[in-house]
């Protein structure tokens, strides 16, 4: 293993990250190894010394988001590469009050005001949650910049962010299931043949993560056990690809292997023979055509399926909820449930599922209440 040099350092979440100081300007390089961190370095010590880092004035904040981005490659995720970038341009066209579009602004010419008006003008057409994540983006390059002393300070910094009234999506979309919606429901997938009725009773059974089942291969199922070391992503490109790791360190784990969960795994795989041949190396939830899982069309069928069930519609990821919520009402102690769901805090779960413990707490305390003129002993 190559010896880490002076000033670099390997991050708690895998890869390294390079410090270094040039013309009194601090720069940050990131990589997945010792030597691709520090050709990153090299590279770019070369742009400064050839005067591509150019004074803050004449920067634009395009411009240094392109840079931005690439410290970061190596250190997140594509798909995380892909969002921030896809964020960063709802922002970054915003024309605040006939002023140039944010992204043609020199770093030094953003002002605090100018943001305000970025904000309120991305409120005509985007949810309160998307605008956030806008701002959040903004600010985070922007306090890159001031590292780098590029700004002498960050506009953006104390910049509230707006309110949202809705509903959370748990409680909507994402909810749990009652008993009867899940029975309505799944009557209606057998009724109407949906393709995915194995996928659903699988992630009801499990509380997988709608990602984690596509990327499920065969090798993965154990008679005991069920593997999760994968998730569905995307590339840099928007390309739908099987990730080589889980969502996060926590999501990779095991979990015991149920019989509705094992039948379900079987009827896909039966499908999956008559319909393409037995192929091993193959995800075993697949689209009706053979390739990768698409959010899209599983969203479309459960809307189809909803409105035939006579329903509230909601997302795939209500069978992780609803699988959670039953554990809950049925006594599965907290610590058990954050292994099962792949959480990386257990704090995530209590706060996530507070509401069903509540209504569990009580519902064991009538159990064991003592009646008025009944015999009560303390030891």
């Amino acid at each position: 293993m190559p010896k880490i040099p002076a000033g670099m350092r390997k991050k708690p979440g895998g890869g390294y990250e390079y410090r270094f100081t040039m013309r009194g300007r601090r720069y940050s390089v990131y990589g997945k190894s010792v030597r691709e961190c520090t050709e990153k370095a090299e590279r770019r010590r070369r742009e400064i010394e050839a005067g591509i880092n150019r004074a803050g004035k004449a920067l634009t904040l395009d411009e240094y988001f392109l840079r931005w981005e690439s410290a970061r490659t190596g250190s997140v995720r594509d798909s995380t590469l892909r969002t921030e970038r896809y964020i960063y341009r709802i922002a970054a066209d915003v024309e605040a009050d006939g002023a140039p579009r944010l992204g043609a602004l020199s770093l030094d010419e953003i002002s605090r005001q100018h943001l305000v008006l970025v904000q309120t003008g991305l409120r005509r057409a985007y949810s309160i949650s998307t605008i956030n994540r806008c701002m959040s983006v903004i600010k985070a390059i922007l306090e890159s910049a001031l590292e780098e002393r590029l700004i002498l300070w960050n506009p953006s910094k104390g910049l509230r962010m707006l309110k949202d009234t809705k509903k959370p999506p748990r409680e909507t979309i994402h909810r749990a299931l009652t008993p009867e919606e899940t029975q309505a429901f799944f009557y209606a997938a057998e009724q109407r043949g949906s393709w995915y009725l194995p996928l659903y009773r699988f992630l009801l059974n499990t509380g997988c993560r709608f990602g984690e089942a596509g990327a499920l291969l065969p090798g993965d199922i154990s008679e005991d056990s069920i593997c999760i070391r994968r998730t569905l992503t995307k590339s840099l490109d928007g390309k739908l690809i099987i990730g080589s790791d889980a969502k996060t360190g926590h999501s990779a784990r095991m979990i015991p292997a149920r019989r509705a969960a094992l039948a379900a795994i079987r009827e896909q795989r039966d499908k999956n023979t008559r319909c393409f041949g037995d192929e091993e190396d193959k995800p075993i939830f697949r689209a009706p055509r053979g390739g990768l899982l698409g959010a899209r069309c599983v969203k479309k069928d459960i809307d189809q399926l909803c409105e035939a069930a006579g329903i509230e519609r909601f997302s795939a990821h209500a069978f992780r909820d609803t699988f959670a919520t039953r554990a809950v009402e049925s006594g599965m102690q907290a610590k058990t449930l954050q292994e099962i769901l792949g959480h990386a805090d257990i704090g995530i779960t209590m706060n996530l599922y507070a509401h069903v413990m509540e209504s569990t707490k009580r519902r064991q305390m009538d159990a064991v209440e003592v009646l008025p003129g009944a015999a009560l002993s303390i030891i």
